[in-house]
């Protein structure tokens, strides 16, 4: 079962800070429902997990995720990731895609707007769930969570 996410969104907030926002594990790992950072391997490479709950299934996904490309200069940035259900029931493969641009907001101050590309494999007992579009309705109230967190822990 694979889905696949385009979305963007905007922030008051300058390129440069959003940039440091996102690409610190400690920080964003708080806009991800259900995520625990549990330890560092490299600089570049995260291990922890995340739980999922799909109707009556729920599950926990441990896991590393991999800053593959982190290109400040242009504030683009690429992220792997993979796990493997706690249980044995199955497995999850993440590929996202990020990229900042600086916008004009209304009144003259400047923001950010956030492009986000994901693509996510399912395989297991979760995967079931992709009929009928269970998974991408998740997906989107997941979506809508970080954003607002994301937004309000630029905002402090």
């Amino acid at each position: 079962m694979a889905i696949e996410i385009e979305k963007s969104f905007d922030v008051p907030q300058s390129v440069d800070e959003v940039w440091s926002f996102l690409t610190d594990p400690e920080r964003i790992v708080e806009c991800l429902p259900g995520a625990t950072l549990l330890e560092a391997v490299d600089e570049r490479t995260y291990r922890g997990e995340i739980g999922l709950k799909l109707g009556p299934i729920g599950t926990r996904f441990l896991g590393e995720i991999r800053f593959d490309e982190l290109d400040a200069r242009r504030h683009h940035m690429k992220m792997t990731g993979e796990g493997r259900d706690r249980r044995g029931s199955g497995n999850v493969r993440m590929t996202m895609l990020s990229h900042l641009q600086s916008v004009e907001e209304e009144g003259g101050g400047g923001g950010t707007r956030i492009w986000v590309s994901q693509s996510i494999a399912l395989t297991g007992r979760l995967a079931s769930f992709g009929r009928g579009g269970v998974i991408q309705s998740v997906s989107n109230v997941m979506f809508n969570r970080f954003t607002g967190c994301v937004r309000e822990k630029l905002a402090q």
